[in-house]
């Protein structure tokens, strides 16, 4: 497939297509399954460019299968009648397997573009990258939640740089639950937590100063902030 793909398209550049080309192409019989998949990953969020891709005769079932499992249109009924008619969903399994495996293989800047576009699924599928600019895209996603920074605050897997942006973000430090993230994260710089005990409860206080897997700075501030508290109640 990518040595179809360099034969034909070696010099597209589609994500700098006018809205109307992109239309034009979607609608034109003869356009390549190659370039229909390269539609669906850069413009995943743009709905009506979808559709007509999905109504496409020569899409491939990858790209279908791709557009529903990263795309945000489980709701659609265009969406569902089009995997009834073709059958698609009855292996969802191995789907998701070879999905996985595709998304692997993508270039850097699509995957870049998943990121930013594609439903929380994509997000935690790219989180795992080992590029940094496909997992800051994650971050920079528009759609992603708070609920989902959380997690990647308390996450022992990311690098030091993801959680200097969490803790650089002060829209996301006002949910009480990423500081708490944060601060219990053996891999936050020791400074950027020393900034954030001051914040805790009591009772996260005494977690944090009974946490092992923090450093002993860490543990003796919070004791210590804990019986300052105690104290003046």
């Amino acid at each position: 497939m990518a040595d179809r793909k360099q034969l034909l398209l070696p010099h597209l550049n589609i994500e700098l297509l006018q809205p109307e080309t992109l239309l034009f192409l979607a609608e034109d019989p003869s356009t390549d399954g190659t370039l229909l998949d390269l539609m669906a990953k850069y413009f995943l969020t743009t709905e009506a460019l979808i559709r007509k891709v999905f109504d496409h005769p020569n899409v491939w079932e990858t790209t279908l299968s791709y557009v529903r499992m990263f795309g945000d249109y489980s709701q659609e009924p265009w969406l569902a009648s089009r995997f009834k008619q073709t059958g698609a969903a009855t292996e969802p399994e191995p789907q998701a397997q070879n999905l996985f495996q595709q998304v692997q293989h993508m270039r850097v800047s699509e995957k870049v573009q998943l990121a930013l576009k594609g439903n929380k699924e994509a997000r935690a599928l790219l989180l795992k990258d080992s590029n940094k600019q496909v997992v800051l895209a994650v971050l920079g996603s528009p759609r992603i939640t708070e609920q989902e920074v959380e997690l990647i605050a308390q996450s022992k897997s990311v690098s030091e740089d993801i959680l200097r942006v969490i803790a650089n973000n002060r829209s996301w430090l006002k949910n009480y639950g990423v500081v708490v993230g944060l601060v219990n994260n053996p891999k936050t710089p020791v400074g950027l937590s020393l900034g954030f005990i001051k914040n805790l409860k009591a009772k996260d206080l005494g977690n944090l100063a009974r946490n092992k897997g923090v450093p002993e700075v860490i543990r003796s501030t919070a004791g210590r902030l804990l019986q300052t508290k105690r104290a003046g109640q």
